[in-house]
């Protein structure tokens, strides 16, 4: 009954680490004391001991350049070929194999960017640039200085690099050899970041802190009935808080993958080692699933997720669930237009649903998976997820079905049709209007929803052959043993969709797009894997050649369609 890839645990985690990050950018120089590293850390360091707080790299010119070049090929954007030669005019001098970087260290308590440019002598670069920004100085001790918009910048050569800062004294922070600060980033990725969190004053991350509750203060002082909110409110700010003194390192990389055909983004998130934090991702891991069986490749789509869930997370969750409850009912309570009687039978379902996930959670694990058929004149679906008791979510859905009107249009509910392999079956019908074309080349003139109550699992199928797909997808509940599997995965091929909706209404844009995905060896995929590491957890999206094809040719497609003849 929880989502697979714990969109909102990483959602949280991201949004935290970029105010943190825009905070740090902003903060006065009040704290001068820094963190040192974590006891047995092997990552490099800055001249004085210290970790920076960001690191931020580029892969090389000659990556980027080899990169964007195949992104304009395969996105039809002839203008992207401009790049390299552009870049070729301005590199001229750099060490065409070596990532270019960015350190944040602090100095001062207040963040001091210093760029690493991968060159042995930086000043045949500076000469070519002089009518941009004026001729460059040298002081006593070889620092070159300049002044771009009206900005000192201090420039120094190291070994193979040249290091640049607004504040001198910064240069000095930068190791001659500063390529172990980019271990894991450089030229695996075109753009990679690295925040660690850990490195910020603890007095920075007070005042972030500060500046959140002082913004929900505000925020609700505004608001015209700010007791029914306050609660979640107060509840997100705990959480933010957390993340804030809890994270360790977010880590963000892009790739355009020319040899493996695709398009990558590596996210990661990792909390400090013994917090509750820590806690929470580290009870994550792979388990058996029921509805494995769903990861198929001849599937439009899948969607799949088992693991367990540590104490901590349930606390959170259900924690976070009577929040919600409690506002719900003052929005409904405020509702104008609802009874007394009204809002209290509608408390009363709600209430219901939520024991049935409260006591699914308590059990430590989370189960689902779903699966999508598709292709020219199909469409089925069927899903599956766990719970903790089934015969309370087919009590909960007969007494929502004494609540649809009894009309000729209404769909017809059928409970406890028959029973398969230990499953009781359901089934919801709707008579599809006539005038729906569309709807009825998809479902035909009824659609049917197929819905299946097990002692601990709920199935959903529809579509046009879906009680087949149901029933086979009930059998195969009973084969998996677990195994080397991510904690949640997702794949799509745009392919089969595009092709179902061509068949429902012909489109050029969309006849373009198929012709692209059927000459493409992908087929148009999407990747979405989640995994559990040390105190954290990390996702990888991937985008295959086929789907960025695809929409290059519907948006060629579309351009030729403008055209006058």
């Amino acid at each position: 009954m929880t989502h697979c890839l714990r969109p909102r645990h990483a959602a949280s985690a991201v949004a935290a680490a970029a105010v943190l990050a825009t905070t740090l950018l902003a903060a006065p120089a009040m704290a001068q004391e820094r963190l040192a590293p974590a006891a047995g850390s092997s990552r490099a360091t800055l001249t004085d001991g210290t970790q920076p707080v960001v690191v931020v790299t580029l892969g090389s010119v000659k990556k980027l350049m080899d990169d964007v070049s195949y992104l304009a090929e395969i996105t039809s954007q002839p203008q992207l070929a401009m790049f390299p030669m552009l870049a070729a005019t301005f590199t001229q001098g750099m060490d065409m194999d070596q990532p270019i970087g960015m350190l944040v260290p602090l100095v001062g308590g207040a963040p001091q960017p210093i760029v690493v440019l991968p060159t042995k002598d930086i000043r045949p670069i500076l000469k070519r640039l002089e009518a941009q920004t004026g001729p460059v100085d040298e002081l006593d001790d070889g620092t070159l200085v300049l002044t771009v918009n009206q900005n000192m910048l201090y420039i120094k050569q190291n070994a193979n690099n040249a290091v640049a800062a607004q504040n001198q004294a910064a240069l000095a922070l930068a190791p001659e050899d500063a390529g172990d600060l980019f271990q894991g980033m450089g030229n695996n990725y075109n753009v990679a970041i690295r925040l660690q969190v850990q490195q910020v004053p603890v007095e920075i991350r007070n005042i972030l802190i500060d500046q959140l509750r002082q913004g929900f203060e505000q925020t609700m002082a505004q608001q015209p009935d700010a007791a029914s909110g306050r609660e979640v409110a107060e509840n997100s700010i705990a959480q933010l808080e957390r993340l804030v003194q809890e994270a360790d390192e977010l880590n963000i990389g892009l790739n355009i993958d020319k040899a493996n055909k695709q398009v990558a983004l590596d996210l990661s998130f990792t909390a400090v080692g013994g917090t509750q934090l820590a806690a929470v991702y580290g009870g994550q891991q792979s388990i058996p699933s029921r509805f494995a069986s769903v990861i198929r490749d001849d599937a439009a789509a899948y969607l799949h997720s088992a693991t367990s869930i540590s104490p901590e997370a349930i606390t959170q969750a259900k924690d976070g669930i009577q929040t919600s409850l409690s506002m719900i009912k003052g929005a409904l309570e405020n509702e104008g237009n609802l009874t007394e009687d009204q809002v209290n039978e509608i408390d009363q379902y709600i209430n219901r649903l939520s024991d049935i996930v409260t006591e699914s959670l308590s059990e430590g694990k989370a189960d689902m998976g779903a699966l999508v058929m598709a292709g020219r004149d199909e469409f089925k679906a069927v899903i599956g997820t766990f719970v903790a008791d089934g015969n309370k979510v087919a009590e909960l859905a007969k007494d929502l079905a004494t609540k649809v009107p009894d009309s000729p249009d209404a769909p017809k509910f059928k409970f406890d049709i028959g029973n398969f392999s230990g499953v009781t079956m359901h089934l919801i019908e709707a008579d599809v209007p006539a005038s729906e074309d569309e709807v009825r080349k998809l479902f035909g003139d009824k659609i049917q929803v197929h819905i299946g109550t097990a002692p601990k699992a709920v199935y959903v199928a529809a579509g046009r052959g879906s009680e087949e797909l149901l029933k086979e997808f009930i059998t195969s509940g009973s084969s998996d043993n677990g195994g080397d599997r991510p904690l949640g995965q997702f794949k799509m091929k745009l392919l089969p969709f595009m092709e179902l909706a061509q068949s429902v209404e012909a489109n050029d844009n969309v006849a373009a797009m198929i012709n692209a995905l059927t000459n493409s060896e992908d087929k148009g995929e999407v990747n979405v894997t989640t995994k559990s590491i040390p105190n954290g957890s990390a996702m990888k999206l991937t985008i295959g050649e086929g789907l960025i094809r695809s929409i290059g040719a519907a948006a060629m497609a579309g351009r030729q369609a403008q055209q006058p003849f």
